[in-house]
């Protein structure tokens, strides 16, 4: 009889292990199509999408995941967290990233990965609350929080804290009500302190003043069943890369996209966006495309050359969107550049001409780093600053290198050491440095504008 039951026994392990009943893991599927689908959101911490690159140290991290593997990832872009975790429910997506933390809700639903960082809620204020450290002085404020958000969850956990004025919404991403306070249509709203950290560099005047939760893990986060078998891979890698030190390369990768502006430039730039932006952005959208540029870099110099005013003109005599002289528009076959249409071409033309000067074994962003910089001050001086670099034992080929070198073409001093004389090195810094800037925010609200309207579209 014993024997009779281990026979049966060993015939049903058969049965389950290959029965085609038998529910097939998430990794076997990821293995079966060769594609891991990542659900995130709109960040410079996790995936945000830089001319034809992408910067996030999430999204660096699951395609060096994904290369060890032999997968693709396919990252899949959602409006709001609500919408993102119904797809990981429904099986649309295999991970959902974009700075999610560790929260007891979640792992009533969804299991965790490894930590790949760390970060606590902060409330955020502006210039008027900057010296509040209590809740108290904030219920009768404006607030404004994003739903299905582990903020959101913290809120209920805030016993003693009673808003009057506060709203859950998911029209709006975290960046968009971080503008809200920086103009105080908004006096308050709850973010990770690690995602302020950066967006701090965009949007001057907003504080962080109240520390809300302990440090919790930021993770990526699987469906609830059979994800087993995904993290236990996942998990071995994130370790390692840690072990490595490959995760702090790729988060410290991220600060060769934050560069130095004024802060009264991106006041100005969050106004004009709001009121010129509008009126000229077809025209810039459609001659990028007719042209095969960026459109985000081309709303960049566009802004950084006459804050989008086709009628713009400087008292050393350059016109247009952009500020061309009438030598360079006769030289690009520019016939009006004063008309919208042609100085963006012409633009177009002169940064493509500096770029083709550059050494083709440049890199990006570099390249077009040192393009920006010869558009603005020649590229002759480019070339003198680059030299300068060399003799002084830096790299010529990198703009973190080259940029000091810039500056010191302003000194008189200099001139015997240089070629093409002393120029105005110092303006042309704070020109790329305006126009990274500009681009990285063109970036965010054009890829933003793109993901709403994808997720609003009709159902047909």
């Amino acid at each position: 009889m014993q024997q009779l039951l281990l026979v049966l026994f060993i015939m049903l392990g058969f049965v389950m292990l290959f029965s085609p009943l038998r529910q097939t893991s998430q990794w076997e599927l990821i293995e079966q199509r060769g594609v891991l689908k990542y659900g995130t959101r709109i960040s410079l911490l996790s995936y945000f999408r830089v001319t034809d690159d992408v910067v996030g140290y999430e999204h660096q991290l699951l395609k060096a995941f994904c290369e060890q593997n032999n997968l693709q990832l396919e990252p899949v872009v959602f409006e709001n967290n609500g919408a993102m975790l119904a797809a990981l429910e429904s099986g649309e997506i295999d991970l959902a990233g974009g700075h999610l933390s560790r929260t007891k809700s979640r792992a009533m639903s969804y299991q965790f990965s490894a930590p790949i960082s760390e970060t606590a809620i902060n409330l955020v204020t502006h210039f008027d609350f900057r010296h509040e450290t209590s809740l108290d002085a904030f219920e009768p404020a404006r607030g404004e929080l994003i739903g299905n958000s582990s903020y959101a969850e913290l809120l209920d956990e805030l016993a003693d804290f009673s808003p009057k004025n506060l709203v859950l919404t998911n029209r709006f991403s975290l960046f968009e009500l971080i503008k809200k306070i920086n103009s105080k249509d908004l006096d308050y709203t709850f973010a990770d302190a690690e995602i302020v950290d950066i967006y701090q560099y965009f949007v001057p005047g907003i504080y962080q003043t109240i520390q809300l939760s302990p440090k919790e893990d930021v993770v990526f986060m699987t469906h609830l069943y059979r994800s087993e078998e995904l993290l236990l891979h996942l998990n071995q890698f994130i370790q390692q890369a840690r072990k490595d030190g490959l995760l702090n390369n790729f988060r410290n990768d991220l600060m060769k996209h934050i560069p130095d502006i004024d802060v009264a430039d991106t006041v100005t730039f969050f106004d004009k966006l709001q009121s010129v932006w509008p009126d000229i952005k077809d025209l810039v959208l459609e001659v990028a495309e007719e042209e095969g540029f960026d459109p985000a870099l081309l709303a960049a110099i566009s802004y950084q050359e006459s804050h989008w005013d086709p009628d713009a003109v400087s008292i050393s005599g350059v016109k247009g969107l952009m500020m061309l002289t009438a030598t360079t528009a006769e030289e690009l076959n520019i016939e009006d550049r004063t008309d919208p249409r042609q100085s963006l071409i012409g633009g177009i033309r002169y940064f493509r001409n500096m770029q083709n000067k550059i050494p083709q074994r440049i890199e990006e962003p570099d390249k077009s780093l040192f393009a920006l910089a010869a558009y603005n001050i020649g590229y002759g001086h480019l070339e003198d600053a680059r030299i300068l670099a060399q003799s002084a034992g830096k790299d010529p080929d990198v703009w973190l290198d080259v940029e000091p070198f810039l500056k010191q073409l302003n000194n008189t001093a200099m001139a015997p050491m240089l070629r093409f004389g002393n120029a105005d090195g110092r303006t042309a810094v704070i020109y790329v440095n305006n126009i990274m800037t500009y681009q990285q925010l063109m970036a965010w609200k054009l890829q933003k504008d793109r993901t709403a309207a994808h997720w609003n579209k009709p159902i047909m």
